[in-house]
């Protein structure tokens, strides 16, 4: 005898309808200074009623006021545009397929989504020619604790942190972390170009092979300003801050351990937020003396480029 399937309870999944509002953009600021460095936010598995509800308006300014509240973004916010894009999802978060951008979560921490899709929806804040050198933020619509950047690789070279970025990472259900990952993942990894600072004890020494792609990738596009293969204060990268006067009291040295490797690689600092994610001055965690450079510097050389492969880091 086959089983009654009539028994089977309902599941009760909500379907968008409502697709008027997609790629709707929303303009949070205007820069008041230079020619303005475009970022553009947007939220993944949101479906039509949250936007009308204003779920997905409360989310992308939250986003929003979180992204200055760390140096050198603070002092230099008013270089920035501002926008958010209207993404309808199929469905709500990521029970169920139909989520617009294509959000997934993988091993451990790592995230990702359809980035094509992701430029499609920019493409309604910037032009394509501005793209090359924008910063793309994506709010997952879940509470997971991940986050990954995207890193597109430039064709042209220069030493200020080419190409274009797309940063996923949930929005979550604490404030303070959505925004320790926010300054990691899309202020550090994503504008900058910084290098993760952390490091695995099971990782050991980095392959001299990946120190070579990496010093390739410092020295053609400028990125990694934060890490070196040496710790002699004489050869360093940032040998010209160490004894400098105005970082005296900044901790700046030369750390083992960083880009995840243990030993074979430097970081400046003990601490930072590319290195624990916690924006905490008493404790070190912020962005230290070198990554402000970086992030300044980029800011003040940003042009255009075209962009290539990727590459993520989490």
């Amino acid at each position: 005898m086959g089983y009654n399937y009539t028994d089977l309870p309902e599941i009760d999944i909500y379907i968008s309808s409502d697709y008027s509002n997609d790629g709707k953009v929303t303009t949070l600021q205007t820069a008041t200074k230079g020619n303005g460095i475009n970022i553009v936010l947007m939220g993944d598995a949101y479906s039509d009623r949250q936007i009308a509800d204003d779920t997905y308006k409360a989310d992308m300014e939250n986003l929003y006021d979180n992204l200055f509240t760390e140096e050198p973004y603070k002092s230099f916010k008013d270089h920035f545009n501002v926008y958010y894009v209207n993404v309808v999802s199929a469905t709500e978060g990521y029970e169920h397929s139909g989520a617009a951008l294509g959000g997934y979560f993988g091993n451990g921490t790592l995230v990702g989504g359809n980035d094509n899709a992701v430029f499609d929806y920019a493409l309604n804040a910037v032009s394509e020619e501005e793209m090359d050198e924008a910063l793309l933020i994506v709010a997952m619509n879940s509470d997971n604790y991940a986050g990954t950047c995207y890193m597109y690789y430039p064709e042209t070279n220069a030493d200020y942190g080419m190409g274009v970025s797309v940063s996923y990472f949930p929005k979550g259900s604490d404030a303070t972390t959505f925004a320790q990952l926010l300054h990691h993942e899309a202020c550090g990894h994503g504008f900058a170009k910084l290098a993760d600072e952390y490091a695995y004890e099971d990782m050991g020494e980095v392959p001299s092979n990946y120190v070579s792609e990496i010093q390739t990738q410092q020295n053609d596009w400028g990125w990694w300003k934060n890490v070196d293969f040496t710790s002699d204060a004489s050869q360093v990268r940032w040998k010209h801050f160490l004894n400098d006067s105005r970082y005296q009291y900044e901790g700046l040295g030369a750390f083992e351990g960083g880009l995840t490797y243990w030993s074979g690689v430097w970081r400046p600092t003990e601490n930072s937020i590319m290195r624990n994610h916690f924006a905490n001055v008493e404790n070190g965690q912020y962005f230290n003396a070198i990554s402000r450079w970086a992030i300044w510097y980029r800011l003040m050389r940003l042009t255009g480029s075209t962009t290539a492969t990727r590459f993520k880091n989490s």
